[in-house]
């Protein structure tokens, strides 16, 4: 026998060792633990979303375009567990100001959210999510937060404006994160310390002023220090061993001294690491003398609720167990690892990343130039091929912006990095792209720094274990369905066996239905896939009786995740700047007018000179500034009704619903153009769209010049409440408190809207019908636009790969010369792949040469000239009217 591989044969064994039953009876009720985690990923897989947009930052006025990808979170291929996707955008106060269905064929699908006048700038969060998503314990959806800028007007003077509001503090929903000036928080590895015992300890500072903090620190315990400092965005790490009364940390930060505690010490339990050394996982298991010797261990392995092994710890060594596992039986992505004993709780927990295989999935953009002139023609060709260079026929969302009047997020969010990092990190992760931007040993430092602070107990091991029981709290929905329940008026007991009819209606449209509650009052009706809203009414009648049966109809459709805080980084976003590239896009310009006009004309920008113009801006800013509070009356009264609440008039409404308001400014009095009305005071709130409550001169210059356009001119027309008795409109030290009233469309005011006995009304959402991006096409000879602001050149959602893996993208330039931004984003066999590029001066290629650029222009008879050097070799680049020399083929990559 050849005993010259037994040493490899023996480690081999080893490494299999967490993978075969052990027949002891610890092993065995792990192994039972194990099995059962097995078929809970079965029966309850999981989902994750991401939307791909057309870009990071928009206007009022804009509409915001948007590409879905729902996968399962186990393997990232494209679900077919869910149907409707539900999008919000939700306003700085926390309201939805729009709701919509998108649906999914495949796992795809596509809509967009239209930034209408009645959306006041301020930073909104769109987020995304299935049904089923929200079904588990730790509910799961997409968010991502944008600056919604006020009206960008036709000279471009107000970019990045965001009104400032004064938000009466009763109508504040949204949940804000109250930072000192210097915060440091602290993360063991494993979740706690344990005198004696070295510990890897994470840590994170913040700040109400700074986001990436960056300072330095010391531990002086038992005659020895301990330094550590900040690595990136604020976190770091250091090795420590506690005692039973940890030492105080001091950090130095801005020229101050700061002093804060660590973690408290446990006498006794355990400590977990996990440290990844070239293609392996070494991790121990420690424990000190105070450690009940009794209880048995074992260490899960998980990737998104999935177990992939365990390792039962024998304790050879008294203290101290460590053994060894292969990184290629991890897929990519976060991988959970658990200390779990034998009741089947959780002692240790913390998160590992396995990174995925580079270029798995290759997107790449080829363009014939970097440059592009106004209403020029632009073309290029991306292509998608496997990590072996194999062209895959597939879909591709592709966004392509102008550079010069575009906001860029470096690192930004991605595609990949949401199905494979943040979507399972607590918090907001800022530029999560930076972790993947090499593999060197910082790198990976910091991302595992990451993983140590914002990792978190995503899934219950107990459930999944089979300790603890599990009901879902939704079922998947393959279809619009409406669950509800019938209750009664007064003593809001279930009604059961009434007959339920319901009506619907579009312009194009009707349909009907009935069904019959249940034992417990619950009623289901299958809907069919329509589009868009469509008004519905509810008649509920006991069988053999003629009149309706006076209940409340409740629907089970409120079932939206909680409201988050903003992170700094996300109300403060550190745009990538231009101006390295401005001065050549500028000088482009100034050439093509010239060239356009010659040297006896001069080109002029469309202007209006008009005090008038100047004085509406600034009373749209003071009106801006005297919002207090807002409210969709329409969405909070059909929440109140699915909840068994109602309301009939005004007052009710608003005493209901912010008793700060109702009790400050009472005393209403209905005033239309000018002079008081009562007939308003009656009028049922079924009537009411919207209600905006100012305050101060900015309510009255919006009052008073109620016949300007100023962006809210549907407000205008409708009645205001006020405190006070304007006896005298020209007075404005009467500015009071002003209700704008925005009546439903259509609303009549010689008409009832009372509801009827036995008959709720409301409006049943469909799926929102995915528009077409408009690109205009400037063609050659036909007049063009004296001014083209688009920000976002081309939005195809869909665009399809032929079978040699590519695609060709035409589109047109605006009236500026501009660089250009790409973002493009697909999936294939559950490998996502993303691509988001800015053009900088040291990317720009001539083939594979490098073009520096040099500020100088040398004026002709006949245009300009352009110098710079190609390769350290001097050549001249000319232009002329809409006629460039265009570089050679330039690829761009990422």
């Amino acid at each position: 026998m050849n005993y010259a591989h037994f040493p490899f044969l023996l480690l081999g064994w080893l490494l299999l060792k967490p993978f075969v039953a052990v027949a002891s009876v610890s092993d065995s009720l792990f192994a039972h633990y194990f099995n059962h985690a097995q078929t809970f990923a079965d029966a309850y897989p999981r989902e994750k979303v991401h939307l791909h947009f057309d870009h990071t930052s928009y206007y009022v006025g804009d509409t915001i375009w948007f590409k879905a990808y729902a996968v399962t979170a186990e393997n990232n291929q494209l679900t077919t567990i869910s149907t409707p996707l539900y999008v919000e955008l939700i306003d700085q106060m926390g309201y939805a100001a729009h709701k919509q269905i998108v649906r999914l064929e495949n796992g795809e699908g596509y809509g967009q959210i239209p930034l209408t006048e009645y959306i006041l700038s301020g930073y909104y969060e769109v987020r995304a999510y299935t049904k089923w998503m929200l079904a588990f314990d730790e509910t799961q959806y997409f968010s991502r937060a944008f600056p919604i800028y006020r009206w960008l007007d036709n000279n471009h003077e107000k970019e990045r404006s965001i009104a400032t509001y004064n938000w009466d503090p009763s109508t504040r929903l949204r949940p804000k994160e109250r930072k000192k000036k210097l915060s440091l928080r602290f993360f063991p590895e494993g979740g706690q310390l344990v005198e004696g015992i070295p510990s890897v300890i994470a840590f994170k500072a913040e700040s109400k002023d700074e986001s990436d903090i960056r300072l330095s620190g010391e531990i002086s315990q038992n005659g020895e220090t301990i330094s550590f400092e900040t690595l990136h965005e604020g976190m770091g790490s250091f090795l420590y061993t506690p005692t039973i009364k940890p030492a105080p940390a001091k950090v130095r930060w801005e020229g101050k001294e700061y002093t804060f505690q660590l973690p408290e010490v446990q006498p006794a339990g355990y400590v977990l690491y996990v440290q990844k050394r070239g293609n392996q996982y070494e991790i121990r298991v420690m424990r000190n003398a105070q450690t009940n010797r009794q209880d048995t261990v074992a260490v899960f392995f998980s990737h998104q609720g999935r177990p992939i092994t365990y390792h039962t710890v024998k304790w050879d060594n008294e203290h101290i167990e460590r053994f060894i596992l292969p990184a290629e039986i991890f897929p990519a992505g976060i991988i959970q690892v658990s200390l779990i004993n034998q009741q089947g709780a959780t002692l240790c927990e913390r998160f590992c990343y396995a990174m995925p295989k580079e270029n798995a999935l290759r997107l790449e953009v080829h363009s014939d130039t970097f440059l592009h002139a106004p209403y020029d023609s632009i073309s290029c060709r991306i292509s998608l091929k496997d990590s072996h260079g194999k062209p895959i026929q597939g879909k591709i969302s592709v966004a392509i912006r102008s550079q010069q009047i575009s906001d860029y997020l470096e690192y930004d969010n991605t595609l990949f990095t949401d199905l494979l990092l943040t979507s399972d990190l607590k918090g907001y992760i800022h530029q999560p792209g930076y972790y993947f931007a090499d593999s060197t040993a910082l790198r990976l430092k910091e991302l595992d720094v990451l993983m140590l602070v914002h990792g978190w107990r995503k899934y219950d091991m107990s459930t999944v274990l089979g300790v603890r029981e599990f009901t879902p709290r939704y079922q998947p929905e393959e279809k619009l369905t409406l669950y509800g329940q019938v209750r009664s008026i007064i003593l809001k007991k279930a009604q059961a066996g009434l007959n339920i009819s319901i009506l619907t209606r579009t312009d194009s449209m009707f349909a009907a239905g009935s069904t019959i509650s249940d034992s417990l009052g619950y009623f289901t009706i299958p809907v069919y896939p329509f589009e868009e809203d469509m008004e519905a009414a509810f008649q509920t009648q006991k069988p053999g009786k003629p009149r309706n049966r006076m209940c409340h109809v409740q629907l089970f459709r409120n079932f939206q995740p909680g409201l988050r805080a903003f992170a700094p980084e996300e109300l403060n976003p550190t745009w990538k700047k231009a101006n390295e590239l401005v001065w050549l896009a500028n000088l482009k310009d100034s050439i093509y007018q010239d060239s356009v006009f010659g040297p006896d004309n001069h080109w002029i920008d469309e202007v209006t000179i008009q005090a008038k113009a100047i004085q509406r801006e600034v009373n749209t800013v003071r009106f801006e500034q005297s919002i207090i509070a807002f409210y969709d009356v329409e969405q909070l009264l059909d929440e109140a009704r699915d909840k068994g609440k109602d309301y009939i008039t005004i007052s009710q409404f608003l005493k209901e619903t912010n008793p700060t308001i109702a009790n400050k400014y009472s005393g209403f009095k209905s005033i239309v153009n000018g002079k008081v009305d009562v007939t308003w005071e009656d009028e049922s709130i079924n009537a009411i769209k919207y209600i905006l409550f100012c305050k101060g001169t900015g309510a009255y210059d919006k009052l008073a010049n109620k016949n300007q356009d100023m962006g809210y001119t549907s407000m205008l027309d409708n009645y205001k409440y006020n405190d006070r008795e304007w006896t005298d409109p020209s007075d404005k030290s009467h500015t009071g408190v002003v209700c704008y009233i925005i009546t439903k469309d259509g609303w009549n005011p010689h008409l009832r809207y009372d509801y009827t006995r036995g008959i709720r009304y409301t409006t049943i959402k469909g799926y929102t019908r995915p528009l077409d991006f408009y690109s205009p096409e400037y063609l050659p000879n036909k007049p063009l636009p004296s001014k083209d602001a688009r920000r976002t050149l081309y939005w195809n959602p869909k665009l399809e790969t032929n079978e040699d893996g590519e695609a060709i993208i035409h589109c047109y330039n605006t009236h500026n010369f501009t660089f250009l931004t790409i973002s493009a984003e697909a999936i294939y066999k559950g490998q996502p792949a993303s691509l988001n590029l800015y053009t900088r001066i040291e990317e720009m290629k001539t083939g594979n040469k490098l073009i520096a650029l040099n500020k100088r222009t040398i004026p002709t008879s006949r245009g300009h000239r352009y110098q710079g050097q190609i390769a350290g070799v001097n050549a001249a680049v000319y232009y002329t009217q809409r006629k460039f020399l265009h570089h050679p083929q330039m690829l761009f990559q990422g």
